[in-house]
Parts: C-alpha cells; structure tokens; sequence
C-alpha cells in the first residue's frame, strides 16, 4: 500500500484510509466485534490510517480492534463539533479514554459551516493547539462541506490538516465547482498544508462506480490519501486492490456495490420540529406537513442530521 506524508505534520498514512462512520450506530451499526473484525482486516491488509469521530460512536470498535493488532499502531484520526474550549478538552479526553490511546495522531474540529463558525470555535481551536504542545495530539485539523470554508481553513492559523468533501462528480460539495475546490486543495497543499478526502464516493452515489471514482481521486493530485466508510471484508478487499492499481473483476464489483443505502424518517415517532432540517448542509431536508421531506438526490448519507433528532426517528437504511 502506498504511503504518503499529511502535509508538514509528519505523519505517514496509507493512501487510502477507513472510515468508521458506516460501521457505527449512525449507519450501518456493526457490534463492537463485527466492526473490530473489519478494522482489523483492513490493517492486515495494509491500512495505516483510521478516521473516526466523537459524533459517530465508533470508538468502541476503533479500541477493541487496537487490542487484538500486533503489527504497529495505525495512525488515529478524531473530530468534534465542541466549540469551546472546556468541550473539546472533553472531547479530547473522552477519545483517549474510549480508544486507549495514549496520544491521538489527528484531532479535527468537525463539520465547520462557514466563516462565523471558525470564529465560533476559536476557543475549541486553542484548545487543539495546546493539546498539541503537550503532546496529546499531533496534529490539528478541521473538516468541512463547504469550499469556501476549507479556503480559509487552510489560511487558519493552527489548522494543518483538512478533510474536505471531495470526489470525482464534485457530489456534496458546497459553493464551488469541482474546478474550484481541486484548486483550493492544490494550493493548500502547497502551502503544506496535509488534506484527505471525505465521502469519495460521493456518499454511496458512485458505488456503482466505484473503481474509476477512486481512481480518478489517487491521480487528482489534490489530496494525501481519502478515507472510505468500509462495513464488510469484501469492501476492505476491493477497495485495497483500487489503491494498489489492481485489476477488480467486475462481479465482484458488483457484489460489493451491494444494495442502495438510504435516508430513512420514521414518520410515526417523527414530531416534525425540523431540527435535522437546520443541521442539514446539503439541503437534502425540507420542512413537510408531517415531516420532513426527503431529497435523496442531494443526501450524501453523512448521518449528521441523525443526532440532532430527539426521537431517534433518523436512520439509514
């Protein structure tokens, strides 16, 4: 598996890295074994990099396959939407804890809208960096739907990795085409600034096609690695042998690809008060007469609408 440094923080990843949110109770919501078990498969086969979440609930199997891996420790990736400064300690704390960790190699304000919203989260920022300094975490980082915001993410004093929606039909992707946002990703790893993607394959849109859109991502040049929401062995398998530049028979493509995934809303529990409306960026949710209704055309299944609901009514399916 190739391996590429995140900017100028020295931190070594493997090109394609897995992400946890599909594993996790927002999504698919694997045991603790089940996801364990596909997080350790994909180390064996030569994953170094994790992505994980405070939102996403997936710690619990980042830290059970941590303690059955014998080869060396893969790099750890973290988020938090806290935004001060007492929230993130918090944050940071409970990832230590919950992982077993006794540092964390990236930790990312996550989901940051627009530019009011740096400025909101400048003390969770601080925060981050003093982590850095006393040796907690090694580097920080933020994460974004929106171009505009990953711009100036990357002139953000403190910010050294980004982790930007990014895939080859510019799916997800706030306020820029996907011309605007390669250049923005260009220039800011030029200034050294590390950058891996998120949703490459546009949030299940392009599974179908999921060999030419990874492809395409390896070769753009804009970022260091992406990580993919992996739940199944079989998934590990292909999406590898895509970052190795292997040939994957087209069945077996198939089979992976598996069924659609999406959006759910039970409308029984559902008390309408559009909170997931509010959070959603992608503007997938509209207000409805007796919920919400749902754009599945413009929903890139990042789940984050789920925990803001208070019945529980969110799923994907």
């Amino acid at each position: 598996m190739k391996t590429q440094k995140l900017g100028k923080t020295g931190i070594e990843v493997s090109l394609l890295g897995l992400g946890t949110l599909t594993m996790s109770p927002m999504q698919r919501g694997l045991d603790v074994a089940a996801g364990a078990e596909v997080i350790l498969h994909a180390l064996a086969q030569g994953i170094t990099f994790i992505d994980t979440a405070q939102m996403y609930g997936s710690y619990p199997q980042v830290a059970a396959a941590l303690r059955h891996w014998q080869g060396p420790l893969p790099v750890i990736a973290s988020k938090s939407a806290a935004n001060t400064r007492e929230a993130m300690q918090a944050a940071v704390e409970e990832c230590m804890q919950q992982t077993g960790l006794p540092k964390i190699d990236v930790f990312l304000l996550h989901a940051v809208r627009d530019a009011a919203d740096i400025e909101a989260r400048r003390g969770a920022l601080a925060y981050l960096r003093e982590a850095r300094e006393k040796g907690l975490i090694r580097a920080v980082g933020a994460s974004s739907h929106s171009a505009r915001t990953i711009d100036l993410l990357a002139a953000t004093e403190g910010i050294e990795v980004l982790h930007p929606m990014y895939n080859r039909d510019g799916i997800g992707i706030l306020d820029a085409t996907l011309v605007e946002m390669t250049d923005i990703l260009k220039n800011a790893r030029a200034r050294g600034v590390g950058v891996y993607a998120m949703k490459p394959l546009g949030g299940g849109h392009l599974r179908n096609d999921a060999a030419a859109a990874l492809r395409w991502l390896f070769a753009s040049q804009a970022v260091d690695a992406a990580v993919v929401g992996m739940t199944s062995k079989d998934e590990v398998d292909m999406n590898v042998r895509l970052a190795r530049n292997e040939a994957v028979d087209d069945d077996f493509a198939r089979q992976v690809a598996g069924r659609e995934r999406r959006l759910f809303i039970n409308t029984g529990i559902c008390v309408n008060c559009n909170a997931c409306v509010s959070t959603c960026q992608q503007g997938a949710l509209q207000p409805g007469e007796k919920s919400p209704v749902i754009n599945h055309s413009f929903c890139v299944l990042c789940g984050y609408c789920a925990p803001v609901c208070p019945k529980f009514a969110i799923r994907i399916v």
